[in-house]
């Protein structure tokens, strides 16, 4: 059981040190309904989090952010940098607040209420 808490955890956790490659490894390797659930929901906010951060690191590399332009793009870039960065922080902590949730968890009821 604490094996499997693990196991959980770490789809969720390796968002720190190999997002998507984890959770898509042990999504087709092993069996069973829960892990394939938690594999799903990590490979779907680690793909969300690293196409964010490309797109981030695109759009602050290539738009200059003058603020003497009267043109919109700069500001329209502005704030979607903005909104990615706050997204990528939320998908952080939900990827943090699940892998906890999935090693503090005690019943094994309902396996997608982790």
């Amino acid at each position: 059981m604490l094996n499997k808490k693990i196991m959980y955890a770490l789809c969720y956790f390796s968002i720190f040190f190999s997002p998507i490659i984890t959770p898509g490894i042990l999504l087709f390797s092993i069996k069973g309904k829960e892990m394939k659930h938690h594999a799903k929901w990590a490979l779907l906010t680690h793909t969300t989090f690293v196409i964010g951060m490309i797109v981030t690191f695109l759009l602050y590399n290539y738009v200059s952010f003058s603020t003497n332009s009267s043109d919109t793009v700069p500001f329209l870039s502005l704030a979607s940098v903005f909104f990615i960065v706050v997204l990528n922080v939320t998908i952080l902590l939900f990827n943090l607040i699940r892998g906890i949730t999935c090693i503090v968890k005690h019943s094994e009821d309902n396996w997608a209420s982790c």
